[in-house]
């Protein structure tokens, strides 16, 4: 039985259905089983990490799919020192490119202390480190919708978005075969795509013109923090982490064809899947 944190999380809401679909037997972990909209093949269980009782949330339980909200380091340390306790036999966790470029943003320098403690747990272990994600492009939802324009500070890079049934693709072939044991995987799209060619892709599946704006950072800082209602310290973290990673957002690894067999999904089947959402809100 394969144990599922983040369930209900962007990669977790593909990777339930895809495991399922591969005949594993599920447990899904989720706040508030009512709301979670989770598979209903899958058994769902009620749990907060930080009050849980590990022991039994992992009864039974050979593999384990590890990703915590916030990504902390201790709880996911937690849960592979508990996990190992309960006879698991392998870890899967979600990372990031930032720890393979050796970033050193919070968010980077948890995932890489989480890695660590799941290395040396005891089970085996294999490590997905994705790339941005083609769903960050739906902060963009509101401008469209109100203004049919998108607004980018001065300097975005170009980025190797990948897709998040990709990320969940890999990681069902992992937990479920053999031959994924102590790999670890940088996964990104099959192409970098400027932030400009991003905006007129999307324009082209929502079939209305949408205006590529670029912006200087005093700007794009002023509409977070007034429109968006960002702290300023969660805009600072923003463009921090965009200045460490705009040497290499537009790296692509091959790994997502290697390990599928099959080339990794586009953007513009992206936008293509997702053009309604940016349609006006009435």
């Amino acid at each position: 039985m394969i144990f599922v944190l983040g369930a209900t999380g962007k990669v977790g809401r593909h990777l339930v259905p895809a495991l399922l679909d591969a005949g594993a037997a599920v447990r899904a972990l989720t706040r508030d089983p009512a709301k979670a909209r989770i598979d209903p093949r899958a058994e769902v269980v009620r749990g907060d990490l930080d009050t849980a009782d590990l022991p039994a949330l992992l009864a039974g339980a050979d593999r384990v799919f590890v990703l915590t909200q916030g990504h902390s380091a201790d709880r996911e340390a937690a849960v592979a020192h508990a996990a190992a306790r309960a006879g698991v036999t392998h870890l899967v966790k979600l990372s990031t490119t930032g720890v393979h470029f050796g970033q050193t943003d919070p968010i980077s320098r948890a995932h890489a202390e989480a890695e660590q403690a799941i290395r040396t747990a005891g089970p085996e272990w294999t490590i997905l480190r994705p790339g941005a994600f083609m769903d960050n492009r739906f902060a963009w939802l509101g401008s469209i919708r109100e203004e049919n324009a998108v607004y980018v500070p001065e300097g975005d890079p170009a980025s190797a978005l990948v897709h998040v049934r990709d990320i969940a693709a890999v990681a069902t072939l992992a937990l479920t075969t053999s031959g994924h044991e102590g790999a670890t995987y940088e996964l990104t799209g099959g192409e970098a795509l400027t932030t400009e060619a991003q905006v007129a892709i999307l324009s082209e599946a929502i079939g209305r013109p949408v205006k590529y704006v670029e912006e200087p950072e005093s700007a794009a800082r002023e509409r977070m923090m007034r429109k968006y209602g960002w702290p300023a310290e969660a805009v600072d973290g923003f463009f921090a982490l965009k200045r460490e990673s705009a040497a290499h957002e537009h790296v692509v690894f091959d790994t997502v064809g290697r390990v599928l067999g099959r080339p990794p999904l586009t953007f513009a089947a992206w936008a293509q899947e997702n053009a309604s959402a940016y349609h006006h809100q009435e």
